[in-house]
C-alpha cells in the first residue's frame, strides 16, 4: 500500500515538471498566438458559425456531385 502511494506520489511529480517545463518553454510563444482574440477563433460564435456553414456547404457539393 505505501508502495503504491509512493509511486502515484512520483507520477504525480514527474508529471507536474513535465508540466512546469513546457509551460515555462511555450510561455514565450503565448504572446505570438493571436486566435484568442479573433473573430474567426473557434471560441468565437462568428468562427463556429462559419465552421458549421462551411460544413454544410461541403455536405450539399457532396450530394450535388453524387446526385450527378
Amino acid at each position: 500500500m505505501v508502495d503504491h502511494e509512493e509511486k502515484r506520489e512520483a507520477r504525480m511529480k514527474k508529471a507536474k515538471e513535465d508540466y512546469e517545463q513546457w509551460r515555462e518553454m511555450s510561455q514565450a510563444h503565448w504572446s505570438h498566438w493571436r486566435a484568442w482574440g479573433s473573430w474567426f477563433s473557434w471560441g468565437s460564435p462568428v468562427g463556429l458559425g462559419l465552421f458549421f456553414v462551411l460544413l454544410a456547404l461541403a455536405a450539399a457539393v457532396l450530394i450535388w456531385v453524387i446526385k450527378l
